[in-house]
């Protein structure tokens, strides 16, 4: 260690000769000498590799001493990887530097870290931050907060100190925090969260393929080859009827199989109404003056939503526009029950309008980027952005705070809101089933393992699924719900289980924002790694084989009188590696103790005469030979460990003593009596 790289530093012409210098390789072995032959070494020099490292030719140890060797280059990439994988990241960074074999298997062990966190944070998704499960047969009647409102619909303010009130039952009494409340009873299910088989109904690459699934038997398939295609579920084959005569690629659709019509909207800025059963087109509605973008329908009356910034209330008989509703952008989402109307458009804005009068209740402001998709029920709104978030609404009155948020990797671009559950469609390529109450994420559903966008349209226990490359269906069991579960998720642990129940329905119903739900988390995570460790001790206590045994390996320390002027360890250099040091086992006095108690060594001749038949000769060279082998074992794993040991105390800095000759800079990590 501390050798150079090159030729002596001695300036050409100076008096004497220099020390001959040796280049160590494998197999190779030269000697450059400088002074008047300078010019035909500088070719040898040329041909030796930089890794090699340069010992003065008066250190170089006799041909009966093992030659040095780099165990990290010698053992197999796997192993060197391993070994470099237990160092932190500063100790990688100096183990890059020692030479182009370090410094690519370092690179290799940071590139497999980088794989490593990327997996754990694909694997997180894949859970949905959510280290358990829901329970697929869950169902309960709970309370929900939700505000009081004056007969101009309007919120009522509370006055008074909030902390002094009782603790709260649920988040959205915390967002309530400064308004009267009231608390309704409503059913929360588990919806989709149970077993389901998987069904290709069309397996075809089409980025522009639209969908729609009202329940039944027929599911609604367009694109841009602007005509609607009825495919029917129980053969997983398309209905004869093509319905075609829009002049333009089909970006809407709304199927209603019981009433016998479908609506599709297109780019030549007009929405038709289909007859199922003939094909014929009834009913043509023009208005809009941009791209139909979006489509709903309820009993007589559906509403449509376009690229002109319009939400335009149509009935079906008659054809006429009822009324129109104006977005300063695009609307990319509309929604109707027959009392409300909910528009979503291009600048993040949704606007919520009265069915009957056309009047805007409220505009609710919280996306900051586009809205494509939402759902709502009488008490609760959910709205869904490029950006990744879902965001949680009420339904009642005027008031526009936003009560929760959901966060998606990426855009969502499918939602839908069904006993106090969100379920969303995300462009990873994964359907998310949330709590709406805790805000828990209960279910991932692998929609596409490519990790396409996806979109879907649930209808009773299916789920049909449209991706660019294949539609699928998702058709789950029949689930007999249980409401006398204490939670929605499984619990873990058979000590704490019936202690944590109480406990976890109770915090179910508390505010959990997203440090308290981290929190939940990681006592999950403490509580896992607990009963691993009473599983270990178990293990332990029956068997001898993980008792951990300490054997003590006497050893003599001698310091080293190194010349570090010109090494790593000089004044001048600054550097990160520890000191050289050595210990050697006091091994060789033992082990001539032990051959005098142990007997005889197999591989000398005994002098006695002994008389032996055949098989008695080779059972006893079967156990002389077995006997050695355990001996030479014995030798070598002693001489491991107080390598290992000296290797420790060198890492850590500690004094360390000699017990070679001057000028040899041993190195025990590397092997017994090897030196650099």
């Amino acid at each position: 260690m501390g050798g150079r790289r090159g030729g002596s530093d001695r300036p050409p012409g100076a008096g004497g000769q220099p020390p001959v210098m040796c280049f160590s390789s494998q197999n190779t072995e030269c000697l450059i000498q400088e002074g008047p032959d300078a010019e035909d070494n500088s070719s040898i020099m040329s041909l030796a590799s930089e890794d090699d490292p340069v010992v003065p030719a008066s250190v170089q140890p006799s041909p009966n001493v093992n030659q040095p060797k780099d165990f990290i280059c010698c053992l197999p990439p796997h192993l060197s990887m391993y070994i470099l994988g237990l160092l932190d990241q500063k100790s990688l960074n100096a183990c890059a530097a020692v030479n182009r074999c370090w410094d690519f298997l370092a690179k290799e062990v940071k590139r497999e870290r980088v794989c490593q966190s990327m997996i754990q944070e694909k694997i997180l998704y894949l859970q949905g931050l959510c280290p358990k499960g829901g329970v697929s047969n869950y169902a309960k009647t709970v309370e929900v907060t939700i505000p009081q409102l004056n007969e101009e619909g309007d919120v009522i303010g509370e006055k008074g100190n909030w902390e002094s009130k009782t603790k709260e039952k649920d988040h959205l009494q915390a967002v309530y925090r400064d308004l009267k409340t009231n608390t309704i009873q409503l059913e929360e299910r588990n919806v989709f969260c149970g077993s389901y088989n998987v069904r290709v109904l069309m397996e075809q690459s089409d980025q522009s393929r639209i969908i729609h699934y009202g329940g039944g038997n027929l599911v609604a398939i367009a694109s841009e080859d602007r005509k609607v295609r009825l495919l029917g579920l129980s053969g997983a084959k398309e209905v004869p009827a093509v319905l075609s005569g829009h002049a333009g690629s089909i970006k809407a659709l709304f199927l209603d199989e019981k009433k016998g019509f479908v609506l599709s909207g297109s780019f030549d800025l007009s929405i038709r109404c289909w007859d199922i059963s003939s094909g014929a087109c009834v009913r043509v509605f023009n208005g809009h003056c941009g791209t139909v973008t979006c489509l709903d329908s309820h009993e007589e009356q559906f509403v449509s939503g376009g690229r002109d910034g319009m939400v335009k209330v149509w009935n079906l008989k008659s054809g006429k526009c009822l009324k129109t509703l104006k977005h300063s952008s695009p609307v990319w989402v509309v929604k109707t029950d027959g009392t409300h109307v909910v528009s979503g458009g291009e600048r993040g804005l949704v606007k919520v309008w009265c069915a009957d009068t056309g009047t805007l209740i409220k505009t609710l402001e919280g996306h900051q980027g586009p809205v494509k998709c939402l759902s709502f029920d009488q008490w609760h709104l959910v709205t869904g952005s490029t950006t990744g978030y879902v965001l949680g609404w009420s339904m009642l009155g005027k008031l526009k705070r936003c009560l929760t948020a959901f966060r998606h990797p990426m855009e969502v671009l499918s939602l839908e809101f069904l006993y106090l559950r969100v379920i969303s469609g995300c462009a990873d390529g994964n359907i998310r089933v949330f709590n709406y109450l805790t805000g828990i994420c209960l279910k991932v559903l692998m929609a596409d393992s490519r990790g396409d966008p996806v979109s879907f349209c649930v209808a009773g226990n299916r789920m049909v699924i449209n991706s660019p490359t294949s539609v699928l269906m998702f058709q789950f069991e029949d689930v007999r719900w249980d409401y006398t579960l204490a939670a929605d998720r499984e619990m873990r642990g058979k000590k704490t289980q019936q202690k944590g129940t109480s406990c976890r329905a109770a915090h179910l119903l508390q505010p959990t924002p997203r440090h308290d739900r981290l929190a939940l988390e990681m006592q999950d995570a403490d509580q896992l790694l607990r009963d691993q460790a009473v599983q270990i001790q178990r293990a332990r206590l029956h068997s001898d084989s993980l008792t951990v045994k300490r054997i003590s390996v006497p050893f003599e320390i001698k310091m080293l009188q190194l010349k570090v002027k010109n090494s790593l360890h000089g004044p001048t250099v600054n550097s990160s590696i520890p000191a050289p040091s050595v210990v050697r086992p006091k091994t060789c006095g033992l082990l001539q103790e032990k051959r005098g108690h142990s007997g005889h060594d197999p591989s000398q001749s005994d002098s006695g005469l002994v008389f032996l038949t055949g098989k008695q000769k080779e059972l006893h060279e079967a156990a002389a030979i077995a006997q050695h082998r355990a001996h030479q074992a014995k030798l070598t794993e002693d001489q491991q460990r107080a390598s290992k040991r000296a290797w420790l105390r060198k890492m850590k800095g500690l004094p360390v003593d000699s017990f070679t000759g001057e000028g040899k800079t041993p190195a025990p990590e590397l092997g017994h009596n090897v030196f650099i």
